[in-house]
């Protein structure tokens, strides 16, 4: 058997998408896109149609499930960065920290030391460490200082008190947004597995339909490079002048990251359905300027149809495109 061939004793789809849900909702598109053919193809054919009817809710559930992890975890990107950005500005030898203790250490340290050292009983270690650490560190100290009538106290306290406000939410948002993206992680999970069984038990309909596999015709119904294929997902190309080619052919989803660059002139890309075509809108590359986008920009409505990743060079010199996907 060659390595284009499916084992159909093991469940190969199931097995070749562990950890891989993105992998799985590719693999189901496609097939969903070649079953349609076949059954429109053969409308009396109650296989085709069958094994249609039952795929189609599951990729339309699954590229929905994908948009919306994406989503979440893009939020929960920046919930992140907001709690790293306001920890920055506490921790360090010239943080906030730094700056409370220096600010109250003249006030007490020398006149009224057992009140400094109530005030910061194990100096700056607190606030080093632990993102939870730091944020109670910073709450103890306001409540160290408590009801202090000095007016440089009440002014370092009212310091203290607004970055705890900004930082307990924003923590607190945080850990909600992780508890929420592994929920969505777990039903995206599961929805792996049920698409990977469906393109399974397709897969043994197709077998009974054509014990022979006759001019392969089960393996024309699954993308077997995506399957059982490490893919190339970097390309740096020479375009020639006025012309179009075909970089890559791959099945995508809406929320696939994509990444490229144009050098030497600026240049467009689509995701056609034809070698070379350009029945999508384009994405525009300006010279020398590095540009992310996602599938969804091409605007196209069937990624397993819309297959064909296309550059077109209209300048009169030869370009040169990077191109990442993922």
């Amino acid at each position: 058997m060659s390595l284009n061939e499916l084992k159909f004793g093991l469940n190969t789809f199931l097995i070749n998408t562990v950890n891989q849900p993105e992998k799985a909702i590719r693999l189901l598109v496609y097939h969903l896109m070649v079953l349609k053919l076949y059954h429109e193809a053969n409308p009396s054919d109650a296989d085709y149609e069958k094994m249609y009817l039952r795929t189609k809710p599951i990729v339309e559930e699954g590229e929905a499930k994908i948009n919306v992890v994406m989503h979440t975890e893009g939020e929960q990107k920046s919930k992140t960065e907001g709690v790293d950005l306001a920890l920055a500005k506490i921790e360090g030898s010239k943080g906030l920290a730094r700056q409370w203790y220096d600010k109250i250490k003249p006030i007490y340290f020398y006149s009224d030391k057992p009140r400094f050292t109530a005030i910061f009983p194990n100096g700056l270690k607190p606030f080093k460490g632990k993102k939870d650490s730091i944020i109670s560190a910073v709450g103890t100290l306001s409540n160290n200082i408590g009801a202090d009538t000095n007016p440089a106290m009440i002014a370092i306290k009212a310091e203290v008190d607004a970055q705890y406000l900004l930082l307990d939410p924003k923590r607190h948002e945080q850990i909600l947004g992780i508890t929420g993206t592994e929920a969505q992680h777990s039903q995206l999970e599961d929805l792996r597995v049920r698409a990977m069984e469906m393109e399974y038990r397709n897969s043994g309909l197709l077998i009974d339909k054509f014990p022979k596999n006759e001019n392969k015709i089960q393996d024309s119904f699954h993308d077997m490079e995506l399957l059982l294929s490490k893919q190339q997902t970097e390309w740096d190309v020479a375009v020639d002048a006025t012309s179009t080619i075909e970089l890559v052919k791959r099945t995508l989803l809406a929320s696939t990251k994509l990444k490229a660059t144009a050098h030497f002139g600026s240049a467009s890309v689509y995701l056609s359905s034809t070698p070379g075509g350009t029945d999508s809108t384009p994405v525009v590359l300006l010279t020398d300027i590095e540009t992310k986008f996602t599938a969804a920009d091409f605007h196209v409505l069937d990624y397993g149809l819309h297959r064909h990743i296309t550059i077109k060079n209209t300048n009169n010199e030869t370009i040169r495109v990077k191109f990442k996907i993922g």
